[in-house]
């Protein structure tokens, strides 16, 4: 018998009694005045939840909402009650105060407020005291069920799309069947032309006909650590780099550099959401120079906690992502559920 299986078996009971109560009214979800929508997964570590964030608030902030984003701010310094990191035009936090996700996603989103908290239901009430909000995006938030969402989008990385099961094992943080809280499902990394129809099948088993849209992850465009001018792709062309991250789905990264014709030489993966420090960037340097590597390039939220400096003379290139959506329709068709956002 698989010593793990009884330690797999109670996490599985504590997780579902928890979301029983929730779902029976023992435990009450607070509501906020706007309406909130949440994204969140079932798996620990990279699933593509900030770019699927990015990608609806863009859509969102195009259709003249004002958007508010509720995180927790994971791995930053900030404890306790509502932390401003933008209001809508200007970044008033770092990396290390607010966390790597908070500041990629104020930047990628410089019209929306955002803000982080231990209870985000204290930033979202403070957000619209303060500001005043049409649409709140919870990143982050499938297991944050005491806030109440009008849409509740689940994330599901089509390369790793159950983690191997439940702790100690594998990385799902809750049993399959909720799957049957999401209202859709955003299948994200899909790659063109392959089929995912067994994978959607297999969500619908736990919930028959919920929306599966198809989310492609790509390599938008580039810029050097510590500026802020967009290169085309084409910059690296012929040149070997090293890439590095600190992120939960490194070998992603790379099949998505790949994919975009970027020749890597070697990689240097360090644990998710990695504070850098001088060993870090000694290491780089060293082996940078012991394989030639002309120049390294690394993700965005990587480079929130970088030192350009520390890695001179070698150029550091950040990568730009997005997510494009096949179903514009269908995801315009959620989202004016909530709060009448057209299709662009």
């Amino acid at each position: 018998m698989n010593l793990f299986c009884p330690i797999a078996a109670l996490y599985g009971a504590a997780v579902r009694l928890r979301s029983w109560c929730y779902a029976t009214g023992v435990l009450r979800a607070a509501r906020l005045q706007a309406p909130v929508i949440s994204v969140g997964n079932l798996t620990m570590g990279g699933t593509g939840k900030t770019p699927t964030t990015i990608a609806l608030g863009k859509r969102l902030l195009d259709s003249g909402h004002r958007v508010a984003v509720l995180l927790r701010g994971y791995k930053g310094n900030h404890r306790g009650g509502p932390f401003l990191v933008s209001d809508g035009q200007r970044i008033h936090a770092t990396a290390n105060e607010a966390g790597d996700e908070a500041v990629v996603i104020a930047r990628h989103l410089p019209r929306a407020l955002v803000a982080v908290a231990k209870r985000r239901l204290e930033a979202g009430v403070w957000l619209e005291q303060r500001f005043g909000v049409d649409i709140h995006l919870l990143d982050d938030g499938f297991q944050h069920m005491q806030l109440h969402r009008d849409l509740n989008l689940l994330v599901v990385d089509v390369t790793n799309p159950f983690g191997g099961g439940l702790p100690p094992q594998g990385r799902l943080r809750e049993p399959l069947d909720a799957i049957r809280r999401a209202d859709a499902v955003v299948l994200s990394r899909c790659e063109a032309g392959q089929n995912y129809d067994e994978l959607i099948e297999k969500i619908q088993r736990y919930k028959h006909g919920i929306p599966c849209l198809l989310a492609r992850q790509k390599l938008v465009s580039l810029h050097k650590l510590g500026e802020e001018t967009e290169m085309p792709l084409a910059s690296l062309d012929g040149v070997c780099v090293g890439a590095f991250a600190g992120i939960g789905n490194p070998a992603q990264f790379l099949t998505t550099l790949g994919q975009a014709g970027i020749r890597v030489g070697q990689s240097f993966f360090f644990p998710d959401h990695h504070n850098y420090c001088a060993q870090d960037y000694q290491r780089l340097g060293r082996e940078c120079e012991k394989l030639d590597l002309a120049a390294l390039i690394t993700t965005e939220k990587d480079a929130e906690k970088l030192s350009a400096t520390e890695l001179r003379p070698r150029e550091v290139f950040v990568a730009k992502l997005a997510f494009e959506f096949n179903d514009e329709p269908r995801l315009s068709q959620l989202l004016s559920g909530v709060v009448g956002v057209t299709a662009r």
